[in-house]
């Protein structure tokens, strides 16, 4: 699965020009709703004997932005795994596929959205009350 970062300085540098109580409208509404989507996500994630995986879970501040990082498993849990040999013939087992990070981000969409639409609405209302600067 990786980390991807499609649009991840577009947006830092759209919200470095944003004036102030905008930018910070939106910063909590992105720390509210990274926080929610890995809380699902933990809810989600199969648990082995270790809980390795779900510990691994977590999100971090970066810059104005929040980076959210679903473990070293999140690839093989995701996509599961192809059957592997050894040297002697015995197969190890092909893992099955047992997503977690899809089903908690459709989950979280319309909570997500709406807490972004609340953020934006609130900076324009302040926009307006600071006399529209």
């Amino acid at each position: 699965m990786g980390v991807r970062k499609v649009g991840f300085k577009r947006v830092q540098k759209m919200m470095a020009n944003l004036p102030e109580t905008t930018g910070k409208h939106l910063e909590d509404a992105n720390e509210d709703n990274a926080n929610e989507w890995v809380r699902v996500a933990k809810i989600l994630v199969p648990v082995g004997e270790t809980g390795r995986a779900k510990a691994a879970i977590r999100t971090t501040k970066q810059g104005k932005g929040q980076l959210m990082d679903f473990g070293p498993l999140s690839s093989i849990l995701e996509g599961g795994t192809q059957e592997r040999f050894h040297k002697s013939g015995k197969g190890t087992g092909k893992g099955p596929k047992l997503p977690f990070v899809r089903p908690a981000e459709r989950a979280t969409e319309d909570a997500r959205n709406e807490r972004l639409a609340k953020a934006l609405r609130d900076a324009v209302t302040e926009a307006e009350k600071n006399g529209g600067s």
